[in-house]
């Protein structure tokens, strides 16, 4: 393990960046993908350990060829970059078929380097959720497990909810990352990682406006009174999420697919979210946070059974990701 070379792609998002630091802390190399020159000075100023990263820009990750010559000497990879953009005026040109050619280029270079032992996909929950089940709030599988059906998709299907293009996109990557690995048998294991909505401190954040972006924002706006969304019963701490991506990289964690969810069975309790905040910083109620927000869920279980065992770990409260969350956000107010 200690300096083995890992390949992330990422990096500069919410999810890569806790990846690369969990890889650090645990004594990898890390080589890390980049689209622009630009963002190599800002992450090199939050890393530490630089010594350990080197930096590579692939403009274009989707690109035939893209990876080529970025594996030499890798000794796993951690793919977590994806295309995120849900608000686009073409889905399919912006968001779908990139989904699909930067999982092909990353896969089509890997099985060309026999020395990858192992290839770290991060996903998402959304990929198991039909659209007209979550539209209803009735959903046709009492627990969702990770090894059920995911949801299958077409680089041409649409939806008028940009949560789904972005989990359309991600079910077109884990398709097209199956059926390429079923045809070329390479040589390296594969982990697919499907994480809840995911809560915590986001490193790169240097406002409360950047914080409150992505899956943050469904807390955050939660807990400051702002939310008219229904909440899902499902979550995950970001620490964990990282730390599972690191221990995805051992032999002993079986290649496959895993559900990365703090409750399990008994599922995100939000109501609990606002007496978690006045237990923990009563001093920001009602001057940043509400005093009080009624939450209109929607029940969803899922069974973290097999990831808590795989990896060895006992995910994170949804108690911890709300103080952390908070707690992260009242730091980046202006003194």
């Amino acid at each position: 393990m200690a300096g083995e070379l890992v390949l992330i792609t990422g990096v500069s998002s919410f999810v890569g960046f806790a990846v690369t630091l969990s890889t650090l802390e645990a004594g990898y190399r890390i080589r890390a993908v980049v689209r622009r020159e630009s963002q190599i000075e800002e992450l090199k100023q939050e890393l530490p350990r630089q010594g350990q990263v080197e930096f590579v820009v692939v403009p274009n990750l989707g690109a035939a060829g893209a990876f080529d010559d970025k594996l030499e000497s890798v000794d796993y990879i951690i793919h977590v970059a994806s295309p995120v953009t849900t608000d686009t005026g073409n889905v399919k040109q912006d968001l779908l078929e990139p989904a699909r050619d930067i999982t092909l280029s990353l896969l089509t270079a890997a099985v060309k380097y026999p020395q990858i032992k192992r290839l770290v996909v991060t996903s998402s929950l959304s990929v198991y959720v039909p659209y007209s089940e979550f539209v209803t709030g009735k959903f046709s599988r009492d627990v969702f497990r990770s090894d059920d059906e995911i949801c299958h998709y077409s680089v041409n299907d649409k939806f008028p909810i940009g949560l789904f293009n972005y989990a359309a996109g991600k079910s077109i990557a884990i398709d097209t990352a199956e059926m390429f690995l079923k045809s070329n048998n390479p040589s390296f294991e594969t982990v697919f990682l499907f994480p809840s909505f995911i809560f915590g401190p986001n490193k790169l954040s240097k406002t409360v406006e950047h914080f409150n972006k992505g899956s943050n924002s469904i807390l955050l706006n939660h807990i400051l009174g702002k939310s008219k969304n229904p909440l899902v019963t499902v979550s995950v701490h970001i620490d964990d999420v990282a730390k599972a991506h690191v221990l995805a990289l051992q032999p002993s964690v079986p290649a496959g697919r895993y559900l990365l969810d703090s409750e399990g069975p008994t599922a995100t309790n939000w109501s609990d979210a606002m007496p978690i905040v006045k237990k923990y910083y009563a001093e920001a109620v009602p001057s940043v946070f509400a005093e009080d927000a009624k939450p209109f869920e929607i029940k969803m279980v899922l069974d973290n059974a097999k990831a808590e065992k795989a990896f060895g770990i006992k995910f994170k409260s949804f108690e911890q990701q709300v103080k952390d969350t908070a707690g992260f956000y009242l730091s980046l107010l202006p003194n």
